[in-house]
Parts: C-alpha cells; structure tokens; sequence
C-alpha cells in the first residue's frame, strides 16, 4: 500500500454499507511499463477548506469556457482580423498546455516501448481527456456534503489532434484498481477497490473528479490525463433534448422506459436518463449491460452532435450553455479553443467508443470487475503509439 500522504479536505465513503470490503493494492502483472511515473497516491489538494475555492474556480471555469465557444466561432464564422490574432494565440496556448502534458510520458519513460517483440512508438499528437458520468442523488452521511455519490460512467476521450481521429476508452465502473482513500480527510492509502467509489473520497466534486482523473490515468499505464469534464446524470435529459432527441435504436430493453430491443426510436427527456442510467441489481452483469447502453448511447449522441457541428458550429455553443447547470470542469479558455480548433478543422462527425476487457465476478459484497491487463496494455498501445516499421 501506498505511504505517501497527500493533503486535502476529504471524507470517507458515505456509509459503510456502500464500500466493498477494502483490500491493499497488490503489484501490477509483469507488463512493460508505459512510463515510471512515482506520482501514485499524490494529491494536487494542498491545504485545508478549499471546496469554495474550488467551487468558485469552477464557474469562472465554466464562464472561461463559454467565452472561449463564442469567441471561436465567432472568429471561424466572420474572420475579424483583431479577433483572430487573439482566439489564434489563445489556441496555440491550449496546444502547448496539452503538448507539456504529453512531455511528461516521453520524460518518464521515452517514446518507445517493447511489446511481443514490436517495437512501439508513443504519438505524441494525442489529448486525453476524463469524461466523468456522475450520480448525485445520495449525500455523505458522515459529511452532509451532497457531493457523494459515485461516478458510474468513466470514459478517456483519446483526440489524435495531427489526424483528427478521436477515440473513448470506457473504464467498466466496477472495476477493480488501485482507489485513493481518506478518513476524517486523512489519506489511508490505496486499497483495491471499485472504480465508482474513488468519486467519494473527494470533499467537493472538483477533487473528486481530479481523483478519478488520477484514476483512470494509472488504469492505462500512466498515460497523461490533466483534464476532465464531470456530468451529472441528471443532465441528460435536457442535452439530450437540447439536440432534438437522440434517435438510435436500442441494444436492451428498459422496461420502465419503454424502450424494446433493436427497435429503433427516438430519446426525449427522462427516457433518455432511463436509457443510460436504469439497471437490474438483481443480475450480476447488470453494470455491463447498463455501459453497453450507454455506449450505444454516447455514439449516437456523439454522431448527431458532430453532424450538426460541422453545419452549424454554434450547436456547440448552445450545447454548453445548456450543459453549465449539469458538469464541472477544469479545461480553461486556451484549452477550449484549442478543442473546438481542431474538432472544427478536421471535421469530425464521430468516433469510436471501446471498452476495457475483464471478467465479472461476486464480490464479498458487490460485483467486481477483474480488468485483463494485457487487454488493457493493448488497448493503450492500439490508441497511444504505433507501430514502427523495419
């Protein structure tokens, strides 16, 4: 387990009963490393009583990020020259901020990698990015603070910003990796536990979702990931309106809903929540059949909002302004119009979404979800590097 204490206002889970059975973190199969990151267990929450700072942060991050959309379009729309010098420094900030996050991989470890006698090499072009889906609707029972919950959705937006190809790395929610964890705000190290729960060790949903960023950077060997983006479930229904209604035709059934198999249809409002967010506790694989749902889902939604992107760039604008009441997130100006940049150069309408392999299993209390590690480790690979010719 790990000893190093970082600092912070947390809390421990919201009640005994909603956290598995902890045990220490054992040691990673004999896997090449990625890059030797010595960070694990480090917290960027220095100091004591920072969730209004935090909280305060966020919407001026939120306000950053509207500007950011309307200066850009504004510019890409009527090209005023003033303007243009501005939103086109703006941009090139955004690239270096996510380039000296790329640097810390090629500093850790360099730009190659051995695997099954194939030589890899890491492309630096990538942007990652935490797609947070969190659920709010219980409170801390020790804290009172209504930023517990657990974060059901967990996805890496993988964006290759020299080819435009963009790809999301859904993390099963139960799976079982190295969790950060507090009592009373002080660190207890890191114990292996479900992914969903390392969203409630934060005091306010920014740490909590930087927590989970950490997270999901050490489920894929380290790859950098210094940004996120945290929704709550409860947003669903207006984006989902806010682009007409999803149109797609279902993977499962959801009988609350009324939503059959293979039918197709079109979301609207609370079914769309329904859709992405209803499953049978009862069955063992019932946290696999909710994110094949919601894959299916963050497809479609993803596709109709590309589409609409490419004819219209001020979807995105109305979008956000829509979304500002639903997520946090710690992307500022600069890294925002770089986004829209390159989403809006390279004229993306959609991209991949895959999941992290394992194997389900009953846990002493809760499902467990065993990643495949060298599944994993490939996956890394077939998204972060390429092969490199003889």
């Amino acid at each position: 387990m790990t000893q190093e204490t970082p600092k912070g206002n947390h809390f421990r889970p919201r009640s005994e009963d909603a956290a598995p059975d902890a045990t220490e973190v054992e040691e990673s199969p004999a896997i090449p490393a990625l890059n030797s990151s010595s960070d694990e267990g480090e917290s960027a929450f220095d100091g004591e009583g920072q969730g209004a700072e935090a909280a305060s942060g966020s919407r001026r991050a939120r306000r950053i990020a509207v500007r950011a959309i309307i200066v850009v379009l504004v510019v890409l729309s009527v090209g005023a020259a003033g303007a243009a010098v501005f939103i086109n420094r703006s941009i090139a900030r955004g690239r270096r901020s996510f380039e000296q996050s790329m640097q810390k991989a090629v500093e850790n470890k360099g730009t190659t990698v051995e695997y099954n006698g194939t030589t890899y090499r890491l492309n630096e072009d990538m942007v990652s990015i935490a797609f947070i889906g969190f659920d709010n609707r219980t409170k801390n029972a020790t804290a009172g603070y209504d930023v517990a919950g657990q974060s059901d959705t967990v996805m890496v937006v993988a964006l290759d910003t020299k080819s435009g190809k963009a790809t999301g790395i859904v993390i099963p929610r139960d799976s079982m990796v190295a969790v950060d964890t507090y009592i009373d705000g002080v660190y207890n190290g890191q114990h292996q536990l479900q992914l969903c729960l390392q969203y409630s060790y934060g005091s306010s949903h920014e740490q909590s979702s930087e927590l989970v960023t950490q997270c999901a950077s050490r489920v894929l060997y380290g790859m950098p990931i210094d940004y996120y983006f945290t929704l709550n479930v409860e947003g669903v229904g207006p984006l989902n309106d806010a682009v007409g209604g999803v149109r797609l035709t279902p993977v499962q059934s959801v009988p609350p809903a009324g939503i059959r198999e293979g039918v197709e249809t079109t979301l609207r409002g609370k079914s769309a929540e329904l859709y992405v967010q209803y499953r049978d506790t009862t069955q063992l694989n019932s946290s696999l059949d909710r994110q094949a749902r919601q894959m299916s889902y963050l497809k479609a939604f993803s596709t109709q909002v590309l589409q609409s992107a490419a004819s219209d760039p001020a979807t995105v604008l109305n979008l956000y302004q829509k979304a500002l009441d639903y997520t946090w997130t710690n992307l500022g100006f600069e890294q925002f119009s770089y986004l829209i940049s390159q989403m809006l150069d390279h004229g993306m309408t959609s991209f991949n979404v895959v999941s992290l392999e394992g194997e389900m299993a009953p846990g002493a209390a809760h499902a467990e979800f065993h990643l495949d590690a060298d599944s994993v480790y490939r996956t890394v690979l077939e998204t972060y590097y390429t092969p490199v010719k003889e």
